[in-house]
């Protein structure tokens, strides 16, 4: 009997027996994607409560605004204090699930973040554009920002699932997707408690999602 770590030859000249080399494979590949998805049902349940705690804490800062002029400097530290702890904890993850992890995976999350900043780069560009050309603050400060950054992260987040296969992944960012598209209409005030509300239930409900495809017979490790 072969153990965990022999090779299983199939004749005389130490080849690995077919059946070795696709368990082999098969287990190279989850590791592979247990790098690049570190996400765990805690950290998702994190993320459901900060994301309910930031949009709220805006929500609270513009409810009363007549006319509408948008997030209040009180407002806007409280949401930079959430989102700035959220990407602590989510780098402190990153950090241990990569650690010892090189090669393809490792650039694959460069790209993404890479391509996560350009495009939230773009975002607060083009409302600077919008600013300029005279659009209304309950426009520009309102049902834009908020829209518009939500469906930047829902639509990266689902073409990074989509490319590695991940359809719970790819559920929970078209979930997000349409969370944004329908809290545009809630108006300038009603969106953020509205995609605080939407986001907290896609992210709460994709915790003990995690968690039983974790238990799941044959996602072992």
């Amino acid at each position: 009997m072969t153990g965990p770590g022999d090779a299983a030859p199939s004749g005389d000249d130490g080849e690995l027996d077919p059946q070795a080399a696709a368990l082999l494979l098969a287990h190279t590949q989850r590791q592979a994607r247990r790098a690049l998805d570190f996400r765990s049902p805690r950290l998702s349940l994190l993320a459901a409560a900060a994301a309910l705690a930031a949009f709220r804490a805006i929500w609270l800062s513009v409810r009363g605004q007549h006319p509408y002029q948008g997030p209040t400097p009180a407002g806007l530290v409280v949401l930079y204090a959430i989102v700035a702890l959220r990407i602590g904890t989510f780098l402190h993850a990153r950090r241990r699930a990569m650690a010892g992890v090189s090669g393809g995976s490792l650039r694959q999350q460069r790209a993404e973040a890479a391509a996560v900043a350009a495009a939230l780069i773009a975002v607060y560009l083009v409302m600077a554009a919008l600013s300029h050309a005279g659009a209304s603050d309950s426009v520009v400060y309102g049902v834009y920002v908020g829209t518009a950054t939500l469906i930047v992260l829902g639509t990266v987040g689902a073409a990074s699932s989509a490319a590695r296969a991940h359809w719970p992944g790819l559920a929970v960012s078209v979930a997000i997707l349409l969370v944004a598209a329908g809290s545009a209409f809630a108006g300038p005030r009603g969106v953020w408690l509205s995609d605080g509300i939407g986001c907290c239930v896609v992210l709460a409900g994709y915790g003990p999602a995690q968690a039983w495809l974790l238990r799941r017979p044959g996602s072992g490790t």
